[in-house]
């Protein structure tokens, strides 16, 4: 019986000690059922680039999710706002990625567009409420490529500190452009706000 016992603590203390690793976040992951990249051919190379503005891996579609440091790629979550651009590139590089350098982030926008969605500014098309919409909720938000929230939705980071794509508090067609760059002029010191975000690339070659 003492045996039996012993062994049953044991299992118990293993049990509980998984579950606070989990609790932790070292076990986190995404669930690659719902993830998608999409593949870019571009001058510079071909990469891969996720379809839908990043998330954390608890997000649904009624929270942002809390208290983990992975970049997953879901459709249908409330996206990763008020991320700063170090924990972005971290995110990113947790997920076996990278934050997207501006040239590729326009290319898979729209290489011979003004905006995701085509050459003529359209109000309604991107998500510009002033509130973050989920992930992919605005179907004809969608570049030639099959990349989603690309213009409006959240601004989003790119290598070296810029942000893209205007966000929901965007008031103008320039500002939710393809071309529309923001420059940050110290983006490390830099402190975000709610309608800043990001998405990760990959480079083919390292598949």
């Amino acid at each position: 019986m003492n045996n039996y016992v012993s062994r049953l603590l044991v299992i118990m203390t293993l049990l509980a000690l998984a579950l606070a690793m989990s609790a932790c976040g070292f076990e986190e992951s995404c669930d690659n059922t719902q993830a998608q990249m999409v593949t870019i051919s571009s001058s510079n190379g071909d990469f891969r680039i996720d379809a839908y503005e990043a998330s954390r891996s608890n997000a649904t579609a009624q929270t942002t999710g809390t208290g983990v440091t992975l970049a997953c790629n879901y459709r249908g979550a409330i996206p990763w706002g008020n991320v700063s651009y170090a924990d972005a590139k971290n995110a990113c590089l947790d997920a076996g990625k990278r934050l997207c350098t501006e040239t590729e982030w326009m290319a898979a926008c729209g290489a011979a567009n003004a905006y995701p969605y085509g050459d003529t500014y359209q109000k309604d098309t991107c998500n510009m409420s002033g509130v973050a919409a989920t992930t992919g909720a605005k179907s004809s938000c969608k570049s030639a490529k099959g990349v989603y929230d690309m213009s409006g939705n959240l601004h989003e980071w790119v290598e070296g500190g810029k942000l893209m794509g205007g966000s929901y508090f965007s008031s103008n067609g320039d500002e939710l452009s393809c071309s529309s760059v923001k420059s940050v002029p110290d983006p490390l010191s830099f402190v975000p706000s709610e309608d800043i975000g990001f998405r990760c690339c990959q480079d083919v070659s390292t598949l």
